[in-house]
């Protein structure tokens, strides 16, 4: 009786501490609590290295971020026309797509020598937390490669809008696959 309840016990508290998600959300540990991270830039391989989004920001999830979507992700795609266009992304994952690799050079081109604003989204699926995060991390990966590019770092702002700031409402992969971007804003 008393081995039935210690294993019930253990199994419950296993239960609660794993959560309801297979994935877990990657905060990062060098955020401080008004949502500016004070130093650590994740890279492709999700490691991290010193010194590149000081300027990162957790945006609040509001209806108003909806509103004021970058529609390039969704609208003019091949940026022909001079525009920037917003890097899209894989299901949970925050490296630049091979077939995104032409846009991110063509958008390098573009923001050389301005201030720009990155604003890092994800899809609806994954807590809040997570989708954060990986909005971050997603506008952390695009900075590092217009740094790369020749771009002062120091005219580089990110945010991160999770899951809050969709382009697209409907409930398709196609849908999905328009929200996981990172989208470019010029003051």
């Amino acid at each position: 009786m008393i081995k039935n309840v210690a294993f019930l016990s253990a199994t419950v508290a296993m239960l609660i501490l794993s959560g309801c998600s297979s994935k877990e959300p990657a905060i990062d540990a060098t955020a401080n609590g008004n949502g500016t991270s004070v130093g650590t830039n994740v890279n492709g391989n999700g490691k991290g290295t010193s010194g590149t989004d000081s300027g990162a920001v957790i945006a609040p999830i509001t209806n108003a971020n909806a509103n004021d979507a970058n529609a390039a992700g969704a609208n003019g795609a091949n940026g022909s026309d001079g525009q920037l266009v917003s890097i899209l992304f894989d299901y949970d994952k925050f490296d630049i797509r091979e077939n995104m690799q032409e846009t991110m050079a063509k958008d390098a081109l573009l923001v050389k020598g301005k201030t720009i604003k990155l604003e890092g989204n994800c899809d609806e699926f994954g807590s809040d937390e997570y989708n954060y995060a990986l909005g971050l991390k997603r506008a952390n990966t695009v900075k590092s490669a217009l740094v790369n590019s020749g771009i002062n770092a120091d005219s580089i702002t990110m945010v991160s809008f999770g899951e809050g700031n969709p382009v697209c409402l409907e409930k398709t992969q196609e849908c999905w696959a328009k929200n996981r971007r990172v989208d470019f804003k010029l003051p």
